[in-house]
């Protein structure tokens, strides 16, 4: 088994806030600030980036989770008081470049997987949902609570909700903010399987070794082809599935 780990450090902080170990062909990628609940800065969206585009070469899977008892807290609560009062524009482009930065990972072009190991809220929650699957211990819990703040959800909230649970449950979750079990977000269709925390990464990884065991070609291809087919006719999804099926055979 090769093992092959790379932390990149926040010189600001001095902590290493984002983590990646290589576990053969599947790549750990940890947000690593627990004391914090790996809270959300602009200082970890710039590392988050920077790390999903340097293994983009070097695994087929990628596994994403929180160092300690959460996944992710969500944004950085300074930060969001900060915007206050501030110039709209300035907000806007700050926030925008945020999202870009940690949902870059939609765009690596191979399998993702979150393994929700405890709570997972507002931001954190959609960075979750952004993830291809999802995993998550029998505590996890899911929660956006950005009304409840008095904000418009950000992070592609509304997207990433509407293709798993259907557009009323969306409405729901959003406009109440409350949280939704590991049982629950079974249920609704919100993550793939519920574990005990003790085998998350265990399991997690199994799946991931699954599929980084299947042809490569094929598997970047239905990372095109599955979001694709949700905003396709039947039409246009069986042109694709032809020409992708065309190619493999080459």
């Amino acid at each position: 088994m090769g093992i092959a780990s790379h932390r990149i450090k926040d010189r600001n902080m001095g902590d290493q806030i984002v983590e990646t170990r290589i576990i053969d062909r599947v790549c750990i990628l940890t947000l690593n600030d627990p004391e914090r609940l790996n809270a959300m800065s602009h200082r970890m969206s710039a590392l988050f980036k920077k790390t999903v585009t340097n293994i983009r070469e070097k695994a087929r899977v990628l596994v994403l989770t929180g160092k300690g008892r959460a996944f992710c807290a969500g944004g950085d609560l300074d930060e969001i008081a900060a915007n206050y009062g501030q110039d709209p524009g300035r907000v806007k482009q700050k926030s925008f470049d945020f999202y870009a930065d940690f949902l870059c990972i939609c765009s690596l072009g191979i399998p993702t997987i979150a393994a929700v190991n405890g709570m997972a809220v507002g931001a954190g929650a959609c960075l979750a949902m952004a993830c291809d699957m999802r995993m998550a211990a029998r505590d996890a819990s899911f929660r956006f609570p950005f009304v409840r703040l008095g904000l418009h959800p950000g992070m592609g909230a509304e997207f990433f909700l509407q293709q798993a649970v259907g557009q009323a449950k969306t409405f729901e979750l959003l406009l109440t903010g409350e949280a939704v079990s590991a049982s629950q977000a079974l249920d609704m269709g919100m993550v793939n399987h519920v574990v005990s925390g003790e085998a998350l990464m265990d399991q997690t990884l199994d799946l991931a070794r699954k599929i980084s065991a299947m042809p490569a070609l094929p598997v970047r291809m239905l990372k095109e082809s599955v979001p694709a087919a949700l905003r396709s006719t039947l039409e246009e999804t069986l042109a694709r599935q032809a020409s992708f099926q065309a190619i493999n055979y080459m």
